[in-house]
């Protein structure tokens, strides 16, 4: 494979890499507006790859310009969810009921999303999904492959200093 194929292909992963740097660099700078922040150094990276073809226009074509782009795109598209899983999915269930009962009252949503009601869910999906079992009301975990996910959010936790 000639060197300038690997050069391509790379080339949207260390900028994605670049994506990711810039982002921690601003969650140290900048305490307010997560989701800002997210978008901010996507954004900025995109247009330094726009900036970096139209500079090097001579030795890309049409085709390579657009996997460029479009890996970048689908890049950033997989670290803006993974980054906000772990705090988007009871902030968008929260959401989803207001919407289709409007006018609902805070008793009623408490009601629905109290601590114990949540734990009692994701028990059961675990269970489920045969990850942990319960006996006599002690719970084992059965996947140890499951650890490698919870370290890896944990660390991207840390990593990027979310708050939840």
């Amino acid at each position: 494979m000639p060197k300038m194929q690997i050069y391509i292909i790379l080339l949207p992963f260390v900028f994605s890499f670049f994506a990711s740097i810039l982002f921690l660099f601003f969650q140290l700078i900048i305490k307010k507006k997560y989701f800002l922040k997210i978008l901010a150094s996507l954004i900025i990276i995109f247009f330094a790859i726009l900036f970096f073809i139209y500079k090097t226009k001579i030795s890309f074509n049409n085709e390579q310009i657009f996997y460029l782009i479009f890996v970048y795109l689908c890049n950033s598209f997989i670290f803006l969810n993974i980054i906000q899983a772990c705090i988007s999915s009871l902030q968008l269930a929260v959401l989803r009921m207001i919407y289709f009962k409007p006018g609902i009252n805070r008793e009623t949503l408490t009601a629905k999303y109290s601590p114990a009601i949540i734990f009692d869910q994701r028990i059961k999906r675990l269970v489920a999904a045969d990850i942990i079992s319960v006996k006599k009301n002690y719970i084992f975990l059965k996947n140890t492959k499951i650890l490698f996910v919870l370290d890896f959010f944990n660390l991207l936790k840390k990593t990027f200093a979310t708050n939840n």
